[in-house]
């Protein structure tokens, strides 16, 4: 990465020339620095991982061992009870990891719809809608593995995307003075002074697509 200086005023060829090489210098020092941190983050982390990978790999192969020598001495009862104790444990560690990997799959899944919705809301609003709308919310997924969201008020299903639920909400009256572009008075009206009614018409259009090219 490099500065052009040509062209300022005061400063001559020479000069401009010395700034640049000065400043290449300082900004390679500093990038330099932030690689070796990165590269010292990730050692640490792949450092851990690998401590805990031969931590295991030690503990299965005395399990391993001890099964051994139990089936050696004729202990064939004994070494099933290892072996069934070390299955269990096995299946134990590998549906916590799932259940783990899933929390955080549905965590930013979630994130991401709830974004959308948020991006509906009038500034004004923001702060003292998000609890509600979150509350509104659930997500899942289907036998495909795909994200599925509903909203539900008073119970009932109302919406099955932020699409879908932005036109509901336009004809509530308890939403209408929340939303973007619609006021108490009915759909089509702006909050904000000088804006037309076709403008945000346009402005929600444009946004119903996006959310829809999206999924959401």
């Amino acid at each position: 990465m490099s500065i052009d200086l040509t062209g300022i005023d005061g400063l001559n060829e020479d000069q401009s020339a010395k700034l640049t090489a000065l400043f290449d210098i300082e900004i390679g020092g500093l990038k330099n620095k932030v690689d070796e941190l990165i590269g010292e983050k990730r050692n640490v982390q792949q450092g851990s991982s690998e401590k805990d990978q031969v931590i295991d790999d030690a503990r299965k192969a005395a399990v391993a061992a001890e099964e051994s020598r139990l089936v050696e001495s004729g202990r064939y009862k004994e070494a099933l009870e290892l072996r069934e104790k070390e299955t269990t444990a096995a299946i134990a560690q590998a549906n916590e990891s799932a259940s783990t990997a899933k929390e955080a799959l549905t965590s930013r899944d979630r994130g991401d719809v709830m974004n959308g919705v948020m991006g509906l809301i009038h500034d004004d609003h923001q702060w003292n809608s998000r609890a509600m709308l979150e509350n509104m919310l659930e997500v899942g997924y289907n036998d495909q593995q795909q994200l599925t969201t509903v909203f539900k008020h008073n119970g009932e299903v109302v919406a099955s995307s932020v699409s879908e639920f932005n036109g509901w909400a336009g004809e509530q009256e308890s939403f209408k003075r929340i939303m973007k572009g619609v006021d108490s008075s009915g759909a089509g009206t702006t909050q904000t002074s000088g804006g037309s009614a076709a403008t945000i018409n346009t402005t929600q259009n444009k946004l119903s697509q996006r959310l829809k090219a999206k999924g959401l």
